[in-house]
């Protein structure tokens, strides 16, 4: 056996050594609840990747900080100990992020759900039917969340990301709606394929006319050169070969700051 570890071996050790300072680090910015949380979801390493790629993740936001809930509120559970809530609210995510909450539920987006009780909303109840209303309505819209006697999420009511979803806490929408979980990507929030998830179709097709606009093609042909992965992401100067629908709608201009109320660029 050779005396020397080469150059390979020593490469190993120090990877080696980086990686256990790097998980000690990231251990030590974890909550003791995250960390029990982490205990039983490992068995989902979906979840559990997607929030440790995320900057969440860097910045020691873990599952508890997210989930947990005050006994008392409407929609608590136990579980194993701990008081959680299933749903993310806004207002949960305003614990953190304050100023987008407050401008988010100043938008029209918080207002969508308001359909529901329209006469629109009983006429597509009436023509489509309860599964069309589920697909079609609730999942953009949004829906009413009911909570059961027992704890439980009314499946007639839950799940859905409807942007103007009515929580059981009262607040309306919700982030993951663009900020898809569990790594709430801010380069996934700028892809006009988000907003297409509601925005397309007979009744508002703003992204079959995005697609097939200049900017557009623009996009299709420049993607990869639109660094939408940038935590500064300014028209102009971090990108110029393309808008999205977040350009003109959301993001930073050289004169205009982020904005999560999507009524204010309007004219």
């Amino acid at each position: 056996m050779s005396r020397s570890l080469g150059l390979q071996g020593i490469l190993a050790i120090l990877l080696a050594l980086v990686t256990a300072g790097f998980s000690l680090a990231a251990s030590d910015r974890l909550s003791a609840e995250t960390q029990d949380c982490l205990g039983c979801h490992k068995g989902m390493p979906g979840i559990v990747s997607q929030w440790e790629d995320s900057a969440h993740w860097n910045a020691g936001v873990g599952c508890y900080e997210c989930h947990k809930a005050e006994p008392g509120d409407v929609d608590a559970m136990d579980h194993f100990g701990f008081s959680v809530a299933i749903i993310v609210s806004p207002r949960d995510c305003g614990q953190c992020h304050p100023g987008e909450t407050a401008e988010q539920e100043a938008s029209h987006h918080a207002k969508a759900g308001d359909i529901l009780n329209t006469q629109d909303g009983m006429l597509g109840q009436t023509i489509g039917g309860e599964p069309a209303v589920a697909v079609g309505c609730r999942q953009c819209h949004g829906s009413i969340v009911k909570v059961n006697e027992d704890g439980s999420l009314d499946t007639n009511t839950w799940p859905n990301t409807g942007i103007g979803r009515v929580n059981p806490d009262g607040s309306k929408g919700t982030c993951s709606a663009c900020h898809t979980r569990h790594r709430f990507s801010k380069e996934q929030a700028r892809k006009p394929e988000t907003c297409g998830k509601c925005h397309l179709g007979p009744d508002h097709p703003q992204k079959e006319v995005y697609e097939e606009s200049k900017h557009g093609i623009l996009y299709r042909a420049f993607e990869d050169n639109l660094n939408m992965d940038k935590p500064k992401w300014v028209a102009g100067q971090d990108y110029y070969d393309a808008p999205t629908c977040a350009t003109c709608h959301m993001s930073a201009t050289p004169n205009q700051s982020v904005t999560h109320d999507v009524g204010t660029r309007l004219a």
